[in-house]
């Protein structure tokens, strides 16, 4: 039997871009990490292997490869150190970004979509150009394979948002074009194609499953009206709006979604008739638009009530201060908007630092062997209060100041009068 070689050494060259640190960062996060005198593991280190790819095509070098080498060293049998070595290769930038499929939308406001992948702009016709004078024009145009579906869903909500349901956004096609002259930039040609389908119309909107908020309330939060092209974004804000109303009743975890029925899709429980039976087809106004009826499915939740409310990180001020600016009261109703404006109440005070939403500043949890009620903390930051209160008697000092000296004089005989 021989014994496995035991790490005692690991580090990652050839690049630049991305710090070591950023690389422990991401293998603890995919639980990856190589730890010193563990024994060699090769599956482990393939998988490291991909990850720092992977993370260099994030940079736009989708040509990058990684290999590795180890080497033994002294200091006791089987001990050795494993170097990772990172070859970018060269960075890839879109010269050229084309559409293909789409007519009802130009290329040009789809381009506007796209955050992640992008053209290069007017430069890009200049390939000759080296790469240091491309760095001072910024990082525009990178290719970045893995953030093209977002992209893609930002393509695909924008054709929803004008009433075309069934877009789809197809795999994207990439054409190398030449390389720039230092060999650090390729030039390449994506396209994109595009696949439309029709713009349709509501044909009736209704509600389903909301017991708490009646329906005649609801509906008209989302603004769809029978006969209007259907807009996602309409309903994107509707639910939103719906949200603040079953939250200020404590059914926080109120969600919803749109069911859709096409009036074009065929009927499976309807056989299709012989060609010979079949009735005549009435042919459809050249501006008739395929109708789908909408109905908004609401998924309520339980109501919710409040258990504990607690703060942290007030050293200076106490709880009573801050229970007073709260419109949450513990046993009573979760109001979720309530608590939005508790937040903003507080932050007025300027005792603290302000809440702007970050994690774990307003933190709700369910209460454990509860069913229906949560915990509420609030994590303070103490604001230096000494230097606004010095300044505020300065600002008084000089003002008394001022007064005293626009004063009048008054003559001896008047003040003794």
């Amino acid at each position: 039997m021989e014994e496995r070689q035991r790490v005692k050494i690991v580090d990652y060259v050839g690049s630049k871009k991305i710090e070591t640190s950023k690389i422990d960062e991401k293998l603890k996060d995919a639980s990856a990490q190589i730890r010193l005198d563990s024994f060699i593991d090769p599956g482990l280190v393939r998988k490291v292997e991909g990850i720092v790819r992977d993370m260099l095509r994030e940079k736009g070098f989708q040509f990058a490869t990684v290999t590795h080498d180890i080497k033994e060293i002294p200091g006791g049998p089987k001990l050795i150190h494993i170097t990772f070595n990172m070859d970018e290769g060269p960075k890839v930038k879109i010269r050229k970004l084309e559409f293909t499929g789409n007519k009802a939308v130009s290329s040009a406001t789809l381009k506007r979509q796209l955050k992640e992948n992008s053209e290069h702009g007017p430069f890009t016709d200049f390939i000759h150009f080296p790469t240091w004078f491309l760095g001072l024009i910024g990082d525009k145009g990178t290719y970045q394979e893995q953030k093209f579906d977002e992209d893609a869903e930002k393509v695909v909500a924008y054709y929803r948002d004008h009433g075309y349901l069934r877009a789809n956004v197809g795999v994207p096609e990439l054409k190398e074009l030449a390389d720039s002259s230092d060999k650090k930039t390729r030039w390449v040609e994506l396209k994109v194609p595009i696949t439309e389908g029709a713009r349709y119309k509501v044909g009736s909107f209704d509600v389903a499953g909301n017991t708490v908020v009646k329906t005649d309330y609801l509906k008209p939060l989302f603004k769809m009206a029978p006969g209007e092209y259907y807009g996602e974004k309409r309903i994107r804000k509707g639910l939103e709006k719906a949200r603040e109303v079953y939250g200020t009743g404590g059914y926080y975890e109120f969600t919803g979604f749109p069911d859709y029925k096409f009036h074009d899709d065929p009927n499976p429980n309807e056989p299709e008739a012989p060609a010979s039976l079949a009735a005549p087809e009435v042919p459809k106004a050249k501006d008739a638009a395929p109708l789908v009826d909408v109905t908004m499915r609401m998924q309520e939740g339980q109501q919710f009530f409040v258990n504990r409310i607690t703060f942290t990180g007030n050293t200076t001020t106490r709880d009573n201060v801050i229970r007073r600016e709260m419109r949450l009261v513990e046993n009573g109703v979760f109001n979720t908007e309530a608590l939005k404006f508790s937040v903003k109440r507080l932050n007025q005070l300027g005792y603290f630092k302000a809440l702007e939403g970050k994690p774990g500043e307003v933190d709700v949890q369910k209460t454990p062997n509860e069913p229906n009620k949560v915990d509420v903390k609030l994590k303070l930051e103490e604001q230096n209060r000494n230097q606004l209160t010095f300044g505020a008697a300065s600002r008084s000092s000089r003002a008394s100041s001022a007064n005293c000296r626009s004063r009048p004089r008054t003559s001896s005989a008047a003040a003794r009068v």
